[in-house]
């Protein structure tokens, strides 16, 4: 099976984004063809949690809006921006799975 998986940002070297990297890992293992897909990617977070992990692909990043890249320098609104980005993700996976549908 053919599976998207849709994290908004990778700015933290946290948990949530650990658990994503291992989803995308599991799954593959499972023998699904997995695609990892984002807003974007902040450079040291990802060297931290891939360190150790030879085998993740770097994401998909589709574009963050430009609301929350305007709301990145300050901190502020931290759940509003992981908020726009997610619906605007939701909305480009959503455009190419109707893409892959309909060719």
């Amino acid at each position: 099976m053919r599976i998207a998986l849709v994290h908004a940002f990778f700015d933290d070297a946290g948990g949530n984004e650990r658990l994503a990297l291992e989803m995308y890992r599991a799954l593959r293992d499972l023998g699904h063809e997995v695609d990892l897909y984002t807003a974007h990617v902040n450079e040291r977070a990802w060297e931290v949690l891939t360190s150790g992990m030879k085998d993740v692909p770097r994401p998909v990043v589709l574009g963050e809006p430009l609301v929350t890249r305007l709301l990145r320098p300050t901190g502020r609104l931290v759940r509003y921006r992981r908020l726009v980005a997610g619906l605007t993700l939701q909305r480009s996976t959503s455009l190419m799975n109707y893409m892959t549908l309909t060719m």
